[in-house]
């Protein structure tokens, strides 16, 4: 079966670093002291070629120092020679030609970006079939992105003076531009954002400096290399300073920039245009798609009647901070390549971002001669929004004026930057806040919401007000933050919001983990269980779990029996066995036993969490994932997992760590401290 991966590759850079070669065959000829042996690199196909500088000779062997060479492959696809990209290598002599050389295989690198990989690879004589002669290499490959390049250019040396007179301007090789004065730092702080894709990643961004006058004479000047910014993290600032070519006439010294930058990779907005109705005549109707300061333009209609057009072709939008697109119909001129506007419109992207998937209808304007906005037409459209990066980024991505969501995530949502939130001000929501709250303890419950609704003259009943609490009620505790209601007034879309789509338990639900919890402490009490009781079971089951031959996921169930060893003193114990499995098992997960022990034992928070982590992080990794943290809220709940959905959830959300997925022994205490009724909420709270 062929493998063909050619819509997996993506444009880059090619960097191969030059170690050495070894028993370099040919050598017993005249003249050895003159070889002057470099390596040469191509492509063969529309890639420039690339040569090492000479290396230094070694008896039979040739060490290149570890130089870097780079190659730029804009077009991946077109290289592909059945299903494979190969890199023709040479090892060539200034005077006698080709030494040896050797076809090697560089599609793995490609596709596996960022990922240092070193190669040994045969060449071969010219003439010859076999040989022992090799080139040591080693490859990275820099993947290109589209997105935003954002500079800080605020710190210089040995160029400042008579700065108030002085500007620097930055070109990218595409033509977007900026001049800021150096005395304005506000402005050089992050202030130069440039917008890359396949026109200037291969290219360089200009910066010049001049002092001010009518010929703008320029005094010092260098050059930035585009994709170099990509060699970090995603989203990470990295710093490197650069000298600049000056005008010996204005300063002695050499100034240079400490230049940081930092990259946003951009997701793809998948546009596709269903068909379009009433948009009036076009002799070649196009639908145009602005973002970024970018046009798209589909493809002609592929069917086109006197009431609608259908189109088949797909669009994808790079975005990085769009909230919206803006979406216009109008005539392309094939000949002068004109686009005659004939309406347009907006399309809100935040519900896109929430879902990954929507249908719109979008209402086309146009303004008539009058200057009134009339209706031209409807376009409907398919939009799925797609992100192959860090994973939790949200989006918009450099927007503080804008709720940002993780895309398919509608219950994360950042928060707005203070004082800029559409609508109301945080000082007018948190006003409305505080008249709500009439115990002015920090929360809504579900009295005081019914006191307000009330006052209004609504006539709600109790499971109404269930409802409203559990849809804000972030953390699970059956109150509502001022963060989460703030989250709910700025929201664009208070209507569509889904704050609680994760299963909310009922009063039936939250009454039998009373009585469960109950069950424990009467145990607890009654047969005098200690802290060295519950650590003695614990030793227990870690060593039947350790000699254990089943997964690790079975490893530490027990039956009735073996709950009666662990906790001996019961004597008869089918009470809690019950409690604690299913319908179906003859076994519990003995961790869920001690834990459930622990949840009423006098142990302290910190002697909680370290227990929990001994117990649940079975793979090591020094993170509770989302399974893990259920189960571990089954016991200190007293509940069925899946009533604890949401507050596993929000507890991962609220002290994990980003980008790894879990929350750690440190999180976990210090959430244990700052949110003591999500994991370990006392017999007292319980029972309330």
């Amino acid at each position: 079966m062929s493998y063909n991966p050619a819509h997996r590759f993506k444009p880059g850079r090619l960097f191969i670093t030059c170690i050495d070669a070894e028993n370099i065959r040919g050598r017993a000829d005249s003249n050895e002291d003159t070889l002057t042996p470099h390596l040469l690199f191509t492509t063969g196909i529309d890639v420039p070629i690339r040569q090492s500088r000479i290396g230094a000779i070694k008896g039979y062997n040739v060490a290149f120092g570890r130089e870097v060479v780079s190659i730029d492959i804009a077009n991946p696809e077109q290289l592909l020679v059945n299903g494979d990209i190969y890199l023709i290598v040479q090892l060539r002599d200034g005077l006698k030609g080709l030494i040896a050389q050797c076809n090697a295989s560089i599609t793995e690198v490609l596709l596996t970006p960022g990922v240092d990989t070193a190669r040994s690879l045969s060449v071969l004589t010219p003439g010859d079939t076999s040989t022992n002669s090799t080139v040591n290499l080693a490859f990275i490959f820099v993947k290109a992105n589209p997105g935003l390049l954002k500079l800080d250019l605020s710190t210089f040396k040995n160029c400042v003076e008579n700065s108030s007179k002085r500007y620097i301007s930055v070109l990218t090789p595409d033509g977007q531009s900026k001049t800021s004065s150096l005395a304005d730092r506000s402005s050089l702080e992050g202030g130069f954002s440039f917008w890359v894709d396949d026109r200037n990643w291969f290219g360089q961004i200009d910066v010049e400096i001049h002092e001010e006058g009518g010929d703008q004479e320029v005094i010092g000047e260098c050059k930035l290399v585009i994709i170099d910014c990509f060699k970090g993290e995603d989203g990470e600032m990295n710093s490197s300073t650069i000298s600049m070519a000056w005008d010996r006439r204005m300063n002695i010294h050499t100034p240079s920039i400490s230049l940081r930058h930092c990259f946003l990779a951009a997701g793809i907005v998948r546009v596709k245009c269903i068909d379009a109705n009433g948009v009036g005549d076009a002799a070649h109707p196009r639908v145009v798609i602005k973002a970024a300061g970018r046009t798209h333009m589909t493809k002609k209609p592929t069917l086109a009647t006197t009431s609608s057009l259908l189109w088949d072709n797909e669009l994808e939008i790079p975005v990085v901070s769009e909230s919206s697109l803006t979406i216009e119909f109008g005539d392309f001129d094939q000949v002068t390549s004109e686009f005659e506007s004939l309406g347009s419109s907006d399309v809100n992207l935040l519900p896109l971002y929430k879902s990954s998937n929507i249908d719109v209808s979008v209402n086309l304007k146009h303004q008539n001669e009058l200057g009134e906005m009339i209706d031209v037409g409807k376009i409907q459209l398919a939009l799925q929004f797609v992100f192959q990066g860090p994973t939790n980024v949200a989006f918009p991505r450099d927007q503080d004026t804008v709720q940002s969501y993780i895309p398919g995530d509608s219950e994360t949502i950042t928060e707005l930057a203070k004082n800029d939130a559409p609508g109301f001000s945080e000082f007018a929501i948190k006003q409305a806040f505080d008249k709500i709250d009439l115990d002015k303890n920090g929360y809504i419950g579900a009295a005081e919401l019914r006191h307000c609704l009330v006052c209004m003259g609504e006539h709600v009943t109790e499971a109404e007000i269930d409802m409203m609490i559990s849809m804000l009620d972030l953390n699970g505790d059956g109150q509502v933050s001022f963060r989460s209601f703030k989250a709910m007034v700025e929201s664009p879309d208070p209507a569509n919001d889904d704050f609680s789509y994760l299963y909310v338990p009922t009063r039936a639900d939250r009454d039998q983990g009373n009585n469960n919890m109950q069950v424990f402490s009467t145990y607890v009490q009654f047969y005098s269980i200690t802290k060295a009781d519950v650590l003695r079971a614990w030793d227990a089951l870690r060593r039947s779990a350790l000699s254990s031959r089943r997964g690790s996921s079975t490893r530490f169930d027990i039956g009735y029996e073996q709950l009666s060893e662990l906790m001996p003193q019961f004597g008869e114990s089918s009470e809690i066995f019950d409690l604690l499995r299913s319908d179906t098992d003859n076994a519990i997960d003995g961790r869920q036993l001690v834990m459930s022990f622990a949840s009423v034992v006098a142990f302290s928070s910190t002697e909680k969490c370290k227990l929990a982590f001994d117990m649940f992080d079975v793979d090591g990794s020094g993170y509770l994932s989302i399974d893990q943290i259920e189960v571990l809220l089954t016991c200190t709940h007293f509940s069925k997992r899946e009533t604890l959905k949401k507050k596993a959830y929000n507890l991962l959300r609220l002290v994990g760590e980003k980008g790894t997925g879990g929350v750690s022994m440190k999180a976990l205490t210090l959430g244990a401290d700052k949110f003591p009724s999500l994991i370990f909420p006392s017999t007292k709270q319980q029972e309330v």
